[in-house]
């Protein structure tokens, strides 16, 4: 039997609703007492790492170097958390634990466990099950997908499928208590030859939604930034009385990443304001998620100041979050 850590974050998994909102409050040893079929997949043991509904980028480190230090002794992982940061956590954790040799899997749940109607118990099963496969990387278990966590993004706040696996096929569904991996198979999910953490990042980084009545002097009083995620129109472009001032921005010296607003299609800048983006030093996000895009950037940019190779990590590669 494989012996699996649940990490228990807080999330809307362990609120109870009081009188001032639902407030997370049952430990991940809770869940386990919740749901006793549980222990017959796995031998889990369960710890609670924080209690909270939102996740930082602080917590990211705390969460990856307390993956890497228990590495040895399990051979999976279930990280139970709030959903309204679980696609920036799953992004951030695939790039920092990137050549982990074992499933790190990242669920949560719409419902409270305590509550009748709940989907938590059905992830949580679910999650375990995935957690003991052997499958190396970081993933989403939800609603009976399990999601590459660099491709997943949030689309509903009340639906029980509320995530969906962004330009990439799902790893797996779970049905009954039985996987089915998509035609791509295992082999996707390679681990490095030796398990290192990246965890350096530059927090200095916004993403900025373009809407029709942004003026240029937004972008006057961001200079305390180092990094820009622009959400353009339709396939990343961008409006003609912003496209100067941008261009600015990267002559500066600034980082400038081109996305899109829309969650699927990836982007390829045919219209003029995002060509001349591109052409003048923005970076394109490709197929990547916003919260990939954003993860990424603050990730290569703790690791260098230079923009042609943070241009050149950006573009490539790294744990499956961008098709090249």
């Amino acid at each position: 039997m494989k012996k699996i850590l649940l990490i228990g974050l807080g999330g809307t998994i362990a609120c109870v609703s009081t009188k001032k909102g639902l407030i997370p409050t049952y430990s991940s040893e809770h869940f386990l007492s919740q749901e006793p079929k549980l222990s017959q997949i796995a031998r889990i043991k369960a710890i609670q790492l924080m209690m909270r509904t939102i996740v930082y980028p602080k917590d990211w480190i705390t969460i990856s170097k307390f993956i890497l230090k228990s590495a040895k002794d399990f051979d999976g992982f279930v990280i139970t958390m709030g959903t309204d940061t679980l696609a920036y956590t799953s992004s951030m954790l695939s790039f920092m634990l990137r050549s982990i040799n074992k499933p790190v899997v990242i669920t949560g749940a719409m419902i409270p466990i305590d509550k009748e109607n709940s989907d938590a118990k059905k992830n949580l099963i679910d999650s375990v099950m995935f957690a003991c496969e052997s499958v190396p990387g970081v993933f989403v278990v939800f609603s009976g997908d399990v999601i590459k966590g660099c491709r997943v993004s949030k689309v509903s706040g009340v639906d029980i499928d509320a995530f969906k696996s962004i330009n990439f096929p799902v790893v797996a569904k779970i049905n009954n208590k039985k996987i089915k991996y998509s035609p791509f198979t295992k082999c996707d999910m390679i681990a490095e030859d030796k398990l290192l953490l990246d965890y350096k990042i530059d927090t200095k980084v916004l993403d900025i939604k373009l809407t029709p009545q942004i003026k240029p002097d937004l972008f006057k009083k961001l200079s305390g930034y180092n990094g820009f995620i622009i959400e353009g129109y339709g396939d990343g472009n961008v409006s003609d009385n912003l496209t100067a001032t941008i261009i600015k921005l990267i002559k500066k010296g600034k980082i400038v990443v081109l996305t899109s607003q829309c969650a699927y299609g990836g982007v390829e800048h045919k219209y003029k304001g995002g060509f001349l983006l591109i052409k003048n030093g923005a970076i394109s996000a490709g197929d990547m998620t916003k919260e990939s895009a954003l993860t990424k950037l603050m990730w290569c940019m703790g690791k260098t100041k230079d923009m042609k190779t943070i241009r050149n990590m950006m573009a490539g590669n790294v744990c499956g979050e961008i098709k090249i």
